[in-house]
């Protein structure tokens, strides 16, 4: 059955690996965005306190990005602060 209308959340998973990633992915539309891989590097290299320090990192880098784009909450994230290649190429239409 074929439903329109109804809105599907999305979550991005695969390819964070910076703050700046979890950015452009809650830019593009995600609500979520799912750490995998460097949760399992931090716990690899330290355990418990490896995990906490890739997720400090994230969470900071993530800050960071949003300060330097003005934007003062997760709410505040555009798609406007983004730019991919199909923008540009549109651009030079």
């Amino acid at each position: 059955m074929l439903v329109i209308g109804v809105k599907v959340p999305v979550l991005f998973y695969g390819g964070i690996r910076r703050g700046t990633d979890v950015f452009k992915a809650l830019a593009l539309g995600a609500q979520a965005v799912l750490v995998g891989r460097p949760i399992i590097y931090g716990l690899a290299a330290n355990g418990e306190d490896g995990v906490r320090k890739v997720m400090k990192m994230l969470k900071d880098e993530l800050e960071l990005t949003m300060a330097l784009s003005g934007c003062p909450s997760v709410k505040d994230i555009t798609r406007s602060h983004v730019r991919t290649e199909c923008d540009r190429l549109r651009s030079h239409l």
